[in-house]
């Protein structure tokens, strides 16, 4: 059942304008970051290793992930559950295979975005970045989770939607003054953020998804106790 979950999930995501708008300039960046860096390569006194292909994948996904997966499945659960077909789901699994289903889904959604984009990159670069990949990947995770964890909370669409923009903008806006700031009172935050562990990069990636599996965890906990 989750793997059914996760296929509706999955082509739901493609069937949606914003969806597609999302695909759409996704591809557009890459492709252009990508052209871009084929040209300044040219320059040896620049110093970019090939490495600076990705950077256009990473950046969006780094500076507006978050703003985008929750754009896009801010509603995940409380649209199930204001439409009454949260209750015919209950009755043919469990809810913590509903949100796994609807978790993978999302995933498998940008995975292929993510994936289909470093494709693109490979067409100028004769380079596959398997290690960019993992990093967009692993803070994706995070979002994702997030976003489950506040449409769980958020009985409503509507707020829902308004309060994962306000969260986009703010949270990304906090963690990066606490991950370049020299204050003690604000950088500690930074280690309660997935942005510090992405930029700390190489294996420090890992954490976020441990980060994600609490947020999940945590959402799957209260989806439980959820009347529906």
């Amino acid at each position: 059942m989750v793997w059914t979950i996760c296929l509706r999930e999955f082509k739901s995501l493609f069937k949606s304008v914003k969806s597609i708008i999302t695909i759409v300039i996704l591809f557009a960046i890459s492709y252009l970051v990508a052209d871009l860096m084929e040209s300044v390569s040219q320059f040896d006194d620049l110093g970019l290793d090939s490495n600076g292909y990705a950077m256009g994948v990473f950046s969006i996904v780094f500076l507006f992930g978050l703003l985008l997966i929750s754009g896009l499945s801010h509603d995940i659960i409380n649209r199930e559950i204001s439409l009454r077909t949260m209750r015919f789901l209950v009755t043919k699994t469990s809810r913590s295979k509903i949100l796994l289903g609807k978790f993978f889904g999302v995933w498998l959604f940008w995975f292929f975005c993510i994936i289909a984009s470093y494709i693109l990159i490979t067409l100028v670069s004769k380079e596959f970045f398997w290690l960019g990949v993992a990093e967009c990947m692993t803070f994706i995770t995070v979002g994702i989770s997030l976003t489950i964890l506040f449409s769980v909370i958020i009985s409503k669409p509507g707020v829902s939607m308004f309060f994962s923009i306000i969260f986009s903008l703010i949270f990304p806006g906090l963690s990066l003054w606490a991950l370049f700031s020299s204050n003690g009172w604000i950088s500690w935050f930074k280690y309660l953020t997935p942005f510090y562990y992405s930029y700390l990069g190489d294996y420090f990636i890992l954490i976020n998804l441990v980060y994600a599996a609490i947020m999940l965890y945590v959402a799957i906990a209260l989806f439980k106790r959820r009347d529906l």
